[in-house]
């Protein structure tokens, strides 16, 4: 047994020590180490060091409690007394009106469990009242953010098909509108739709492509045009029936000073390619997907959803996600404002500093070099935080209960050195300080 399967393994028994052994906690125990072992053996080969390693690879395994607490209850005595009993068959029917388990119902009206419909051809979530909301991203259960996904893995490939500015194979009516370019805001208020920005081949006009699975002028966007703004506004939206739609929106290369804000309901957002002064987003329960983007100050807020975007430069950013998270990976902001209340913070080759704050939920940051200060607070967390190799910085670091490990071994010097409180340089000229704060969790340094 290697020195790795003795660490993973050590590990794991901690996490089931809390469950009653049997043969089928044993069995997945087996499978876990097989599949962290190989975990792990690709993170090291990402130039990480072995704990840094180590703690991405069991950043995968997530919440696995309840299949925990499942596989516990199930004991082979159990098991053996249920064989003498005769199964309940529950209730099972098949129809052409659809399909109908116990409490489960699938039909062409979406997915219904008991009185409540789980999901319907106008939502990429489920929702359950203020309780439960989950999308492709993760879940939230009350005040706790389960994160499906921590892949950072974003390339320019998966743009490509938002690229596409040709109509959709579905769409049966087009609505085209071209409006010119000036030095007021441009405000695009769409409620429930995919939109998509890219940069399109005009000097000075914003065209907007509209399709829609139905044909009906009412369903047309509306411009309006005041003495500082011009507003585009989604046009209705019928009550008894879905309707299809997708947004393309192409602003002009030269459009450096021009000022964007979307406001949008429930519904995507995708943008590539934008070289702007302002981008503002402002989403109620939905995802913003984006694609080597750059502006002097961006603002976005959204209610429930998630943040993705690679190749980003900012002078300046206020972004906050209430429920939800925040990926961005070769980011450029020399003063952030970066906040989530229930959901996660993610950030790979960051350069830049400012504020980073989490309620519920972990934060990790890879820097690349810093630009400022870098502060960082979080109420129950675990802060992760790889610091540039080349470049020396203070550090004071916080923990109101758990525990803060410092990973470098060389080149610290200590000023104050408790299991809860650390406060030192690393390097010999410090310009800017790595400040974290947490109420209750890990803080740890690379």
């Amino acid at each position: 047994m290697t020195s790795i399967e003795m660490e993973i393994r050590t590990r794991l028994d901690v996490i089931f020590s809390k469950y009653k052994p049997n043969s089928e906690l044993t069995e997945f125990k087996e499978e876990l180490v097989a599949d962290l072992m190989e975990a792990y053996q690709d993170f090291a080969k990402q130039d990480k060091s072995h704990d840094e390693a180590l703690d991405d690879t069991f950043d995968q395994l997530g919440d696995i409690d309840t299949v925990l607490r499942e596989l516990s209850q199930k004991t082979s005595a159990d098991e053996s007394s249920q064989g003498d009993k005769k199964k309940k068959t529950p209730f099972f029917d098949i129809s052409d009106d659809g399909f109908h388990v116990g409490n489960l119902h699938i039909n062409n009206q979406g997915v219904r469990l008991g009185d409540d419909i789980v999901i319907d051809g106008k939502h990429d979530k489920v929702q359950f009242g203020e309780w439960l909301h989950v999308d492709h991203d993760g879940a939230r259960v009350g005040k706790k953010y389960y994160q499906f996904n921590d892949d950072m893995t974003m390339n320019h490939a998966q743009f490509e098909n938002d690229k596409n500015t040709t109509a959709p194979h579905w769409a049966t009516a087009h609505h085209n509108v071209q409006i010119p370019i000036s030095d007021k805001k441009f405000i695009f208020n769409y409620k429930d739709t995919a939109i998509n920005f890219y940069t399109n081949d005009k000097t000075d006009l914003i065209t907007v492509d509209e399709y829609f699975s139905r044909d009906n002028a009412r369903y047309f966007a509306a411009v309006t045009e005041d003495d500082d703004r011009v507003l585009i506004s989604q046009g209705e939206q019928p009550l008894l029936f879905h309707v299809r739609s997708l947004i393309n929106i192409g602003l002009p290369k030269n459009f450096e000073k021009g000022r964007i804000k979307i406001l949008n309901h429930s519904g995507r957002i995708t943008a590539h390619d934008l070289i702007l002064d302002t981008f503002d987003i402002v989403i109620h329960a939905g995802s913003f997907k984006g694609h080597n983007l750059k502006a002097k100050n961006a603002i976005w807020e959204i209610n429930s959803g998630s943040i993705q975007v690679d190749e980003l430069s900012l002078q300046g950013a206020e972004i906050f996600n209430k429920s939800g998270s925040i990926k961005l990976k070769n980011a450029t902001i020399p003063h952030a404002k970066i906040s989530v209340t229930s959901g996660s913070i993610q950030a790979d080759n960051f350069v830049g500093g400012g504020q980073f704050s989490v309620e519920a939920g972990p934060l990790r940051l890879r820097v690349s070099k810093l630009t400022d200060d870098l502060k960082l607070r979080a109420n129950a967390s675990t802060v992760r935080v790889t610091a540039p190799e080349t470049q020396d910085f203070n550090f004071d670091l916080s923990v109101r209960s758990g525990v803060i490990n410092m990973e470098r071994n060389t080149n610290i010097n200590f000023e104050k050195n408790v299991d809860n409180y650390k406060r030192g340089v690393y390097g010999q000229n410090p310009e800017f300080t790595i400040d974290a704060a947490i109420d209750s969790g890990t803080i740890k340094i690379y």
